[in-house]
């Protein structure tokens, strides 16, 4: 009879009359022998169901009936005894993990592919603040209906690209489950396929050209000249705004035009090209530094407000620019270079960003770094000239 069972359009199974709880689950590619009992704890008369219990036993062709049977009957009386017979010496399989637990197992997986503790932190910050209710729950007890009410509420509190984020992590976090659970069929789907994500809103925004003599005015008219180089610096170089404020003088080498930052986003070093305005740049805030932060360590640092030890600076807003500082340099950057036809490979080499596809196996940043040079070159040129424009958009 077993033989004889297809597969069908979705897996199924076949319950053994003889003895209760053990079963043959039909999948597209193969048969093979469950247990499936209820797992309770406590005295008689106050017992409590803990989990339903489910457990493979091997595949119709590795087990006969009568073998199947008897460990059925094994395991059985095991969870009957209130034992979980998936709770094995390697920890709990996947099938019986917490949120936290597989949290965990996300954050180990992270580690194995070399991504930075910086993403794992606020992947674990986001889970305190948004998913603490769900801390203890079992990943198999969260429906489908829970993350989208989940992800509805976070986007009304916290706003939709934080509602986004936090799903797309619990979605790769529970994929690990997937992947490494001992039975497929123990856990249900991911369900944050039930999620419907919010549009976000593009952050592409770029200063328009006629707007850079406008940006450079005021950014000339901040009070703090270090303040001043940084954000100069932050659109001529085209660096993401976490890597600029953190540039430390050992990296710094002027004689080859390069400021070498030894971790990038992509867990890699990235030696950043550097224009003659933008060494003549670097060479006024090391003075500037020098001035203000004698012995300070980095590029463009400050004091803590806590504690008054000398630290890289933290903030890179300003209220005289309020949305025209950070990100949106590395953005102009782009543009202007797209602007001068500048090679689209070289254009991300520039920013540190993925070359896609083979060139990004074949194309070496450090081979390419002249090249590179004379690129930044043309883009400091037109920056320069785009900011000294007169205000009245005339040359």
């Amino acid at each position: 009879m077993i033989r004889s069972l297809e597969p069908a359009d979705r897996p199924y199974a076949v319950r053994d009359t003889a003895v209760k709880g053990l079963m043959v689950a039909v999948n597209k590619r193969s048969k093979s022998f469950k247990v499936q009992r209820d797992l309770w704890t406590g005295e008689h008369g106050r017992r409590r169901l803990v989990k339903t219990v489910r457990r493979t036993l091997g595949t119709v062709e590795e087990l006969s009936v009568k073998d199947a049977r008897r460990e059925a009957m094994r395991l059985i009386a095991s969870i009957q005894d209130g034992v979980d017979p998936n709770q094995g010496e390697g920890g709990p399989s996947a099938e019986t993990w917490t949120l936290d637990h597989m949290y965990d197992e996300y954050a180990a997986d992270m580690r194995a592919r070399d991504c930075s503790e910086e993403n794992i932190k606020g992947i674990f910050d986001r889970k305190e603040r948004h998913l603490k209710d769900w801390k203890s729950l079992l990943i198999s007890d969260i429906k489908r209906s829970m993350c989208r009410e989940k992800h509805k509420k976070i986007t009304v509190q916290n706003g939709k690209v934080c509602a986004n984020m936090t799903f797309r992590e619990f979605r790769a976090a529970y994929n690990i489950a997937l992947k490494v659970a001992d039975d497929p069929d123990a856990l249900p789907d991911n369900p944050v396929k039930a999620v419907t994500f919010n549009k976000e809103r593009g952050s592409d925004r770029v200063i328009m050209p006629d707007d850079l003599p406008h940006w450079w005015a005021r950014v000339n008219a901040l009070r703090n000249p270090l303040r001043r180089a940084m954000h100069e610096f932050g659109i001529f170089s085209g660096l993401r705004p976490r890597y600029l404020v953190a540039i430390e003088r050992d990296w710094i080498s002027l004689g080859e035009k390069a400021i070498v930052i030894p971790k990038m986003k992509a867990d890699r070093s990235f030696a950043l090209p550097l224009s003659d305005h933008m060494v003549s740049i670097v060479k006024s805030a090391l003075e500037v530094s020098n001035l203000m932060y004698p012995g300070a360590r980095w590029l463009f640092p400050s004091r803590s407000n806590k504690t008054g030890e000398l630290i890289a600076t933290q903030v890179w807003k300003e209220r005289t620019l309020p949305s025209e500082t950070g990100h949106i340099l590395r953005h102009t950057h782009r543009t202007v270079a797209q602007r001068l036809k500048i090679d689209s490979i070289n254009r991300k080499l520039l920013l540190d960003q993925t070359v896609p596809g083979i060139d990004g196996v074949y194309v070496h940043e450090r081979a390419l770094f002249d090249r590179l040079l004379e690129d930044q070159e043309l883009v400091s040129g037109e920056l320069f000239r785009l900011m000294r424009r007169k205000m009245s958009g005339c040359e």
